[in-house]
Parts: structure tokens; C-alpha cells; sequence
């Protein structure tokens, strides 16, 4: 049995030498027969020990290994990729069913570390750059997407363009490639919800926008990443100019029209939107226009003290996932409302936001400060508390009917307090006297 299983090795050893071995281990790899394709690239290794193509093989077979899906059992319906909703004995919603994939981030590392070894022997070969920049953003390594993007921007100022393919040769869709994997990604990055790597992904896109200075969808990203990082003058430019680029497109038009309309200029955004419905622009910017339209000009509910405290900030705090998000007043209390045709009962300027550091936990605890309150049962502070769960919870500073102060929380529509206090100076103090309780244990 043993000299047959040597003869079997033998035989497919001799068949690869006269084969494709790249194409050979992408079948095995695209099938998901890792295990083939490991034995295949371990006869190519020692067959061609010197082809360049066995830095991408090896790449895409530790990310391969990297990979896991996973069923995960949810009550939101709303996750991406397909949903198997669970019914209970009754006939109601018992839950969603979802595949999820996972990586392990020490064989995600080793990729990136293989690849890096090729780019290094290779540095030409924009198949590598893209598609380390690629897998980057796959993994959500948002930090090795940026730097990938910057250095590869790097490269092709220092080769002067003349980008090398599969087995060496001149890619003549170099220039394409670059600038369309540079948009997904950096749109990848925009929609990740990590304001670290999107803020450093900015200076690198300004790059990009000085390389690529007649490609609409650089300019256009760049002013909706300007304007999630607070950046308005800077956005507008970035829209402006992509406007100078192509007058014909209306994407830089309507993304004028929804910054103003969320910082509430909605005499500039009904401006801009009038202007693209009567425009002959294409009929899914005109659309988008006039739901715009209909939207602004739509009444506004003003909230009440109460629906505010005890109803819309819950509801926003369980639905957020850090903290240290409440410390942008504007966001939280006007242009999300704005979005959801409500105005707040408090101008932005009549909060005070601050962030205190509490021993044992990892992220800080965000208290708004509101002016006195002159009614039962209106508040004094805010407090947005990390829940442990990578989201946070909400505690108040009521006034009481018996005119004290009360700590308090809320759970949808339960409504719990945690006994009288002394007034606290301050949004330190508070949080004092919360730890003081264990409220943040």
C-alpha cells in the first residue's frame, strides 16, 4: 500500500512538471480543495523555485486558510447576504439565521507578510499592490488598507506609470486599474464606520485627487469624506471641482444637496435640488432630487422635553456604538433629527458635551450638560456609559417630583431610578456619584 501511495505522488509530480502550475493550483483554489492546492505549490516551489507568480500563490492560499463562515443567530433582519428567518411553535418571528464570515488575523497577517515579500522583489507589479489593498479591506484591516494605498500612490509616482503584470509584462490598463481600485477602496473605507482610518485615509485621498485629477468619483469621495469629518469648506471644493471636471454629472450636485440639508441650510439645499429637477441631468439624480424636495419641504415635528429625554435619547444612545460619538452635539442633536423630520427642544449651543476618563473602563463616558431644568421631570445631565457590548447606555439627572435629584435610566419604554442625590457641580461629579452607585461597574 505504502509503494503505491509513493507512486501515485510520483506520477502527479511528474504530470505537474509538464503543467501550468498557476493554473493547476487556481483550480484547486477556486474549487476549495486546499488541500491540493497546498501539495501543488509545494512540487511548484521546488520545480520553479524563482517564479515571481508564487508569491500571489501562496497570498491567496493563506488567506484562503484565514477564511471561516459561521451561522450566527440574530433578531435583526436587516444583515447583509442572505437570511433564514426562524419561526416559533406559534407561527411568530423566533429570529434570523445568518452566515457570517470570520478571519484569523494571525494568518491574515502572514499574507499580508507573503505578499509584502513579493512586492518587495517586485515592486512593479500591480497585481500585488491591488490586491494586498484588496484583501485589506476584505479582513477590515482598515490601517493596512490606507498605508497599502499611500505607498502603492508612492510607486506609481516613482515608476512614472509603467506597471508590470503577470509574468513581467507591461500592463497597458495600468492606469484604469489604479485609479477604479483606489475609488472601492477608499469607498470601502469611507462606509466602514472607523473614524480613525477614515481620517487617515484623508491625506492619502488628497493624494490620490492630484494624481487622478480628472476622475468625478476621487473628487466626489473626498468631499463626502471632508464632510463626515467636519470638513464643510473642504467638501464643498472637493464637490465644486468635481463639478469643473464633468458639469453633465449630477452625483456632486446632490451630495451639495444633502450636506446643506443636513446641517440645516435647507434654503441652499432646495436651491440645488430645484436646480437638478429642472435640469437635464440623468433620471436617478433627478429622483433623488426630488424626494429631497419633498422631504424638506415635508412639516417638522418638534420634540418635546420629554419624548427627548426619555425617548428619542435612548433610543439613539442603544443604537450607537461608542460614547465618545455624543461628543459631536451637532450630529447627535440636530442633523439626526433633521433626517427623521424632528427638531430638538435644545439648540446645539445650549448643550456642553464632555468626555471623562473612568478608571477600568475602555472607552470614556460622554455627559451632556443641559441649562437648569424649571420642569418635573426635565434633566440636568446625560450620561452615555460604554454597556460592555460595543454600544452604550443611558443614565439622567431628573428632577423629582418631591424636588430632588434622581439618577435614572431607560429601557425602551421602562423606566427605572436609582434614588436621590446631591446636585453635582459638574459632569465630573455626576459621573462620580454614578460610579458611586455602580452604575459603571
Amino acid at each position: 500500500m505504502r509503494k503505491h501511495l509513493v507512486f501515485i505522488l510520483l506520477t502527479f509530480a511528474v504530470m505537474l512538471a509538464y503543467a501550468d502550475f498557476r493554473e493547476i493550483f487556481n483550480a484547486s483554489l477556486t474549487g476549495g480543495d486546499l488541500q491540493s492546492a497546498d501539495s501543488i505549490l509545494t512540487v511548484w516551489s521546488n520545480e520553479t523555485p524563482d517564479d515571481s507568480e508564487l508569491y500571489a500563490a501562496r497570498f491567496n492560499l493563506l488567506l484562503n486558510r484565514a477564511r471561516s463562515k459561521m451561522l450566527v443567530l440574530s433578531d435583526d433582519p436587516s444583515q447583509n447576504g442572505e437570511a433564514w428567518a426562524l419561526t416559533d411553535s406559534a407561527g411568530g418571528s423566533a429570529g434570523y439565521l445568518y452566515d457570517r464570515i470570520t478571519w484569523q488575523d494571525s494568518i491574515v497577517n502572514e499574507a499580508f507578510a507573503e505578499i509584502d515579500s513579493g512586492i518587495a522583489m517586485h515592486p512593479d507589479r500591480i497585481d500585488f499592490w491591488l490586491g494586498k489593498a484588496s484583501a485589506a479591506t476584505m479582513t477590515e484591516h482598515w490601517d493596512v488598507a490606507v498605508r497599502t494605498l499611500d505607498r502603492m500612490l508612492d510607486r506609481e509616482k516613482e515608476n512614472g506609470g509603467r506597471w508590470l503584470t503577470t509574468g513581467g509584462a507591461d500592463d497597458v490598463k495600468a492606469d484604469s486599474l489604479l485609479a477604479d481600485a483606489v475609488f472601492e477602496r477608499f469607498k470601502e473605507i469611507y462606509t466602514s464606520e472607523s473614524r480613525t482610518a477614515i481620517e487617515a485615509a484623508m491625506p492619502v485621498i488628497r493624494k490620490a485627487t492630484r494624481r487622478f485629477d480628472s476622475d468625478v468619483r476621487l473628487f466626489n469621495i473626498a468631499g463626502a469624506i471632508s464632510f463626515g469629518l467636519g470638513n464643510d469648506s473642504d467638501a464643498v471644493k472637493y464637490f465644486e471641482e468635481a463639478l469643473r471636471i464633468d458639469p453633465a454629472d449630477a452625483v456632486p450636485l446632490t451630495n451639495m444637496a444633502s450636506m446643506y440639508y443636513q446641517k440645516g441650510d435647507t434654503v441652499k439645499a432646495l436651491e440645488i435640488c430645484r436646480q437638478i429637477e429642472s435640469g437635464n441631468y440623468d433620471e436617478d439624480s433627478r429622483k433623488i432630487a426630488i424626494d429631497m424636495i419633498l422631504d424638506i419641504t415635508s412639516p417638522v415635528n418638534e420634540m418635546e422635553e420629554y419624548f427627548y429625554f426619555f425617548r428619542y435619547l435612548p433610543q439613539i444612545s442603544e443604537s450607537t456604538n461608542s460614547p465618545t460619538d455624543f461628543l459631536d452635539v451637532e450630529f447627535m442633536n440636530s442633523r439626526i433629527p433633521a433626517y427623521n423630520k424632528l427638531r430638538s427642544p435644545f439648540a446645539d449651543a445650549d448643550i456642553k458635551a464632555e468626555a471623562v476618563s473612568v478608571k477600568g473602563l475602555k472607552t470614556e463616558v460622554v455627559v451632556w450638560t443641559f441649562p437648569m431644568p424649571h420642569e418635573i421631570p426635565m434633566c440636568r445631565y446625560v450620561a452615555f456609559v460604554p454597556d460592555g457590548n460595543g454600544g452604550c447606555r443611558i443614565f439622567t439627572l431628573e428632577k423629582s417630583l418631591d424636588d430632588c435629584w434622581v439618577i435614572g435610566t431607560q429601557d425602551d419604554t421602562s423606566h427605572s431610578n436609582f434614588g436621590d442625590i446631591e446636585l453635582p457641580s459638574d459632569a465630573v461629579a455626576f459621573v462620580k456619584a454614578l460610579r458611586k452607585k455602580k452604575l459603571l461597574n
